[in-house]
């Protein structure tokens, strides 16, 4: 199946793989562990607040989330697959950030969009020791379908307001003072808690 591209998505070529001839691409470029990843700090593609698109996801349990389950929150949305070389690069780094950024009320939300779904996530969770983010999947793409994008790694920077912000098409290194700092000022400050209201 041909897929038309843009210039965008042809610079996106080296650092992504394009979907949907999932199979035939798993095999393509360097290994994970080969590559040599660009810091995102320079490479975020800002914009004005926007409304994210609505899809869903869900988690280890089956249970149906959306991003208004997080509201509140800042997210760093990851979209990858276990097959996809530049994903499985980049996500180590996103781990890492997020255990810096979980304090200041940001987390990693990487959703896998393998076709097999938590199985194949579980098993590469453990063979890889990943921990700290959650097993989030999204077999039937939905998600990139919303985006209007057909490529992954892709990276959406949502605020706590629930507005898409920033992305990045492609992988690249998450893991700096440099990065964390960006996101810091891109999510904004954590949103002020309602009162608490005493029974009178």
């Amino acid at each position: 199946m041909a897929i038309g591209l843009s210039r965008r998505q042809f610079a996106a070529l080296g650092a992504g793989i394009l979907l949907p001839d999932l199979t035939a691409l798993a095999g393509l470029g360097k290994s994970a562990n080969a590559m040599q990843l660009p810091s995102v700090a320079q490479n975020l593609a800002e914009t004005l607040p926007q409304p994210a698109p609505e899809f869903h996801f869900m988690d280890a349990s089956g249970r149906r989330l959306t991003l208004a389950h997080y509201r509140g929150e800042g997210l760093i949305v990851n979209f990858w697959a276990t097959w996809c070389p530049p994903c499985r690069a980049e996500l180590p780094s996103l781990v890492a950030l997020n255990k810096v950024l979980l304090p200041d009320g940001i987390r990693v939300l990487p959703i896998s969009v393998d076709s097999n779904g938590i199985k194949a996530v579980i098993p590469y969770y453990k063979k890889h020791d990943i921990t700290g983010v959650p097993m989030l999947i999204d077999p039937s793409s939905s998600a990139l379908r919303a985006f209007q994008v057909n490529g992954i790694p892709l990276t959406v920077i949502v605020n706590r307001n629930g507005d898409v912000v920033a992305t990045l098409q492609g992988a690249g290194d998450w893991n700096s003072a440099a990065v964390a700092a960006k996101l810091r000022k891109l999510v904004g400050p954590a949103l002020p808690k309602a009162p608490k209201t005493t029974a009178t």
